[in-house]
């Protein structure tokens, strides 16, 4: 009865609010028909693209809803006693709350980026009428972005879909898996349209967004992840051009600099995400655009570093360690041990990087629940000058070279003290060393060392070497918290969304899953 009567009450009123004052309303909100047509909707529409970069660095309201261990807990860099499926792979399937919404963010975003790329395709010389120069800007940006989602889908997932163009209709709505490298391909083609349309620098006020260092950056590191799987050469010198075309660009003085809030968008910076504030009241259960898009909602655009230091104190176990491995990797003195990690015996909430020099965002909410203002930097100098000498090494070419670009970086590391005075570790490699494999050990531990604790980049470079059959991961010692970690072959590619699988007939899961 209550059912029924509830039936009638809302038919009535739709009835009601039938009428013709209320079906000839204006909409409240901006829409397609009447958007993207002039150079500060298409500004609007980039920055929207760069806004889903959020999505992959906010809390979103809990310990198992932030994307953050994907990337992070596979390595044998850190640990957690919480029992994350994605760090003891046993547990990982379709159906796991992390990797489903990686997986829709990175769609979510590639869909922004179509969608700019299609109008400016379409409409772009009646768009750019007052700057012409911003219509390839634009363009350069687009690509960038969907390049940097292609690279990070081919390292979770290897096999997910290809999806270059707008999705207008319901019969190009069900790609199907992309097969080797296509992914890694795609963005490799992005990257070089890209590097050639984008500017060299922009206004301060525009500082952080892509340019063409951050372009011919990633290419690179997209072409030296291609060659190690497919081992060609050629993808290895065309590498070394690109890193070789960025300019401008330094190591910093101290290694503190890259990850200190006070000086982000610094001179080793090629690109970073822009962690700021949100608009008004600082909110981490939002999750970013109210979880959802939700309409008019900036939602939350912090970096959330809690996973490090227990915060919100409720997360209790779901903390991120450094393993006995990376402590025990470290040389005694090198200041990039102490500077990442809490050494104290028996001490598991321990990695510093990103919270030694952190700034929380505005409000009570800020510090109390890990919401941070500190970029996390997704791609470094020092990044490519060690991709760079991994190049060249694969490549052939000069050891003394490579062994060059590793000493750069180890000096910086050891001028990286406190009190001024210059550690005697990590000192400088053996220049005369003539054997190519042991140049290109000393390439991933510099790696490991310098790249500690961000953005996925020890697990990825463990993928890729395991794939490429250099190493064995099912013989790694992870140095796991977890007694029942077991690497299995299939575990190379993450589980495809299980929904995604079922509803999509051209779609096949991962195997294994």
């Amino acid at each position: 009865m209550n059912k029924i009567i509830s039936i009638i009450l809302v038919l009535v009123m739709f009835l009601g609010a039938c009428s013709e004052e209320t079906i000839n309303l204006d909409p409240i909100g901006d829409i397609e028909s009447g958007f993207f047509q002039n150079e500060d909707h298409m500004q609007q529409a980039v920055f929207g693209i760069y806004q889903k970069l959020s999505f992959f660095y906010a809390f979103r309201g809990g310990q198992n809803s932030h994307v953050l261990p994907v990337t992070l807990l596979p390595s044998d860099d850190l640990t957690s006693p919480a029992g994350y499926a994605l760090e003891n792979f046993t547990a990982l399937n379709g159906s796991n709350e992390q990797l489903n919404n990686y997986y829709r963010f990175a769609y979510q975003l590639i869909a922004r980026a179509n969608t700019v790329l299609q109008k400016i395709d379409e409409n772009g010389d009646e768009i750019y009428l007052s700057d012409p120069t911003l219509k390839g800007y634009n363009r350069g940006e687009a690509l960038f972005l969907r390049a940097y989602m292609y690279f990070a889908l081919w390292n979770v997932y290897g096999t997910a879909p290809l999806v270059t163009e707008r999705i207008l209709y319901l019969a190009d709505a069900y790609p199907p898996n992309s097969t080797a490298t296509q992914l890694l391909d795609q963005a490799i083609a992005d990257l070089q349209e890209a590097a050639s349309l984008l500017p060299d620098s922009w206004p301060s006020e525009y500082k952080g967004r892509a340019v063409r260092n951050s372009a011919l950056g990633l290419r690179g590191k997209c072409l030296v992840f291609r060659g190690t799987i497919n081992n060609t050469s050629t993808d290895f010198t065309e590498a070394i051009a690109n890193f070789n075309a960025i300019s401008g660009v330094s190591l910093m003085p101290q290694y503190s600099d890259n990850f200190n809030a006070s000086k982000e968008n610094n001179a080793e910076s090629l690109f970073e995400y822009q962690a700021n504030s949100s608009a008004g009241n600082v909110n981490p259960f939002v999750g970013g655009a109210g979880g959802n898009d939700a309409f008019a909602v900036i939602g939350e655009i912090g970096h959330y570093t809690g996973m490090f230091n227990q915060l919100p104190s409720w997360i209790g176990n779901s903390y991120f360690s450094a393993t006995s491995s990376i402590k025990n990797a470290y040389e005694d003195g090198d200041p990039r041990k102490s500077y990442n990690i809490n050494l104290s015996d028996g001490v598991l909430i321990n990695v510093k990087k990103y919270v030694t020099h952190n700034a929380y965002a505005a409000g009570a909410s800020g510090p109390v629940n890990g919401v941070s203002i500190n970029n996390p930097r997704i791609l470094r100098y020092a990044d490519v000058l060690l991709l760079q000498a991994e190049a060249i090494v694969r490549s052939g070419g000069s050891l003394s070279q490579a062994i060059g670009l590793i000493n750069d970086v180890r000096e910086r590391a050891r001028n990286s003290t406190e009190n001024g005075v210059p550690s005697a570790v990590p000192a400088n490699r053996d220049m005369s060393e003539t054997n190519s494999s042991t140049v290109l050990e000393w390439v991933f531990q510099e790696r490991r060392l310098e790249l500690a604790f961000e953005e996925g980049h020890r697990w990825w470079d463990l993928r890729r070497r395991h794939i490429a059959g250099e190493i064995d991961l099912k013989a790694l010692d992870f140095a796991s918290l977890l007694i029942d970690l077991q690497f299995q072959e299939y575990n190379i590619n993450f589980p495809l969304p299980s929904g995604e699988v079922d509803e999509n007939p051209n779609l096949s899961q991962n195997t294994g899953y």
